[in-house]
């Protein structure tokens, strides 16, 4: 199954300075695109390692999960996001935010 991938306002504007930065930041996006990819596939993808995440600063009612950018990595980046809200009866994963391992 093949989710549909939507991006917070946060997530879309560090996603658009990562494109323009300097290529240490191009590199990283290239690791970011790479779990997006296998986000958008599948979830459960091992590489991932997607877990819930229990600290996140949303709706207590909302499960939030993370999901590796990279391991391993001191500041090791992660993707945190939900499923949600489907659209049209394609199944959607919101990315809330994409950053360093808090």
């Amino acid at each position: 199954m093949l989710y549909k991938l939507r991006f917070s306002t946060a997530v879309a504007r560090k996603l658009k300075e990562m494109e323009d930065g300097d290529p240490v930041q191009q590199a990283k996006l290239g690791k970011v695109r790479r779990a997006l990819a296998k986000l958008e596939q599948n979830p459960r993808h091992p590489g991932l390692a997607s877990h819930p995440y229990e600290s996140f600063p949303v709706d207590r009612d909302v499960k939030v999960w993370d999901s590796y950018v990279e391991n391993r990595t001191p500041s090791a980046w992660r993707i945190f996001w939900r499923y949600g809200p489907d659209e049209d009866g394609q199944p959607v994963i919101t990315v809330l935010a994409i950053g360093p391992h808090p």
